[in-house]
């Protein structure tokens, strides 16, 4: 499971927030990658291309490193977030495997349009199912979903991703909490005593389940947004918001009680206009700070 988002306000600051839920224990790397670099598919079918612009990603190691996350030297963000799909296999574009996808968009792509381009001529072999969501340096968002075999695309205003079900789904279900504000004309102050104050957001769902972590998260960023006036501000909110859709160990233990945990094992907080990206473990008090130079 996992949670990306986009913090945006024009001129002021860029900030993606990502989360990564699993039940196996995974190790995590930060690569970084020269323009100019040849890549070759995983998938050996002899597919390679070489990279237009340096890319910065954060990878599990597998029996090789497999990127999910990361940047370019351009500003654009993708997240590969696990997902329902039925890939493509007679597009006119390569067939690459899932592994590829983060290095082949970010070392091809500058734009939202080219890397919309890419994911949606591309053939895909993986037994991993994912769907995609690209931001960039001027706040546009692009989720690309598989679905018979056929690649669509959204432009993704809600700035947010989750997992199951589709986009179109999350933003229908929308409807079920418009009703949500953060203030209520009849609110029980805190300075009153009484232990009932806190009706502000009454009734925002409260579990780990996709459409409840999307809805929190677009929520999150719907009113907190306003309360941001700085890029610390945002770096701020982005690592808060993280902490409302991530799970700790015990909560979700899968199909029994005696199952392995499911929780979140990173989170990632990347400032795509200033070239810095944070990430923690879940077991680490600090954020690593990496400040990229291209």
């Amino acid at each position: 499971m996992c949670t990306a988002f986009l913090a945006y306000q024009t001129g002021v600051f860029g900030i993606t927030g990502r989360s990564l839920d699993y039940d196996q224990p995974t190790t995590f790397v930060t690569t970084q990658t020269p323009a100019g670099t040849t890549f070759n598919s995983v998938l050996n079918n002899g597919v390679s291309w070489v990279s237009k612009y340096a890319i910065f990603t954060i990878d599990s190691v597998e029996s090789y490193n497999v990127p999910f996350e990361g940047m370019n030297s351009m500003g654009l963000s993708i997240s590969g977030n696990l997902a329902n799909a039925d890939y493509p296999q007679n597009n006119q574009g390569p067939t690459i495997s899932s592994d590829d996808i983060v290095n082949y968009v970010l070392s091809q792509a500058q734009s939202i349009v080219e890397a919309a381009a890419l994911l949606t001529t591309i053939n895909i072999q993986s037994p991993w199912k994912y769907h995609y969501i690209v931001f960039d340096s001027i706040g546009d968002s692009l989720v690309v979903e598989y679905e018979n075999q056929l690649a669509v695309a959204y432009v993704n205003e809600s700035l947010v991703l989750t997992n199951n079900p589709n986009l179109n789904y999350q933003l229908e279900n929308q409807n079920n909490y418009a009703h949500i504000q953060n203030w209520s004309p009849n609110a029980i102050l805190p300075d009153s005593g009484d232990q009932f104050h806190g009706q502000g957001m009454l009734g925002l769902p409260g579990d780990w389940m996709s459409p409840s972590r999307y809805t929190r998260a677009s929520t999150m960023l719907k009113y907190a947004l306003s309360q941001v006036t700085s890029n610390n501000d945002a770096i701020y909110l982005s690592k808060r918001i993280l902490d409302n859709v991530s799970l700790i160990k015990g909560i979700d233990m899968g199909g029994s009680a005696t199952g392995l945990p499911i929780y979140t094992q990173v989170q990632i907080v990347k400032d795509i206009l200033n070239n810095v990206v944070y990430w923690r473990t879940y077991d680490a008090e600090e954020w690593t700070v990496v400040n990229i130079q291209w």
